[in-house]
């Protein structure tokens, strides 16, 4: 009994311990990409879109994974006055939807905020940690759901920009957006929820 209750608590201080490491990998970046980076920090990256302050860029050479599953389509770097602020990418499956969803609550708790409107059923959860916010969408009514990455004080400036241009989102490429499906070789896979 006990060594039961000492393996109980020792568990639980390891995972009070490891949980703000967690995040902390989120905090500073995404993957291997700081926060802030310019787009010409960017290795094999492309750039697929934008207009005046904002730009976007894939990896054409990098596929991603959600749980073992292939990403539909790319993974979308954002950049605003050429700083890497936001990652977009869409999921299919409502499975899939739930598996990420259960692995943000288990990681970061229950959503710091959860909105849904009636136009388009659309359900929105939010985490916001220090500096980095995750927000995951559900359109119902067409199934379209995404997951989003943003560094909230590059985010806040893109967003003054948008109001100020009254721009209702950020100006970037329409998914699904395959612009390099014809590679000889098979593309290295990478764990998207590695975060």
């Amino acid at each position: 009994m006990k060594f039961t209750v000492k393996t109980i608590m020792v568990a639980a201080a390891l995972g009070m311990l490891f949980a703000p490491v967690q995040a902390a990998e989120l905090e500073s970046g995404f993957r291997d990409t700081k926060w802030a980076s310019p787009a010409k920090d960017l290795k094999g990256f492309t750039k697929v879109g934008g207009s005046e302050k904002f730009a976007y860029y894939v990896n054409p050479q990098q596929k991603y994974t959600f749980f073992g599953n292939e990403v539909s389509d790319h993974v979308i770097y954002g950049f605003f006055d050429d700083k890497f602020f936001a990652v977009y990418a869409n999921i299919e499956g409502i499975d899939i939807f739930s598996q990420i969803k259960s692995y943000i609550q288990h990681k970061y708790g229950i959503p710091s905020k959860t909105s849904r409107e009636t136009r388009g059923n659309l359900t929105t959860y939010i985490w916001r940690l220090k500096q980095t916010q995750i927000k995951f969408k559900h359109h119902e009514t067409s199934g379209k759901m995404k997951i989003s990455f943003y560094y909230m004080p590059i985010a806040k400036q893109a967003n003054a920009e948008m109001i100020k241009n009254l721009e209702a989102e950020p100006p970037w490429p329409d998914f699904p957006f395959y612009p390099f499906s014809n590679y000889g070789d098979p593309l290295p896979m990478m764990e998207f929820m590695r975060f």
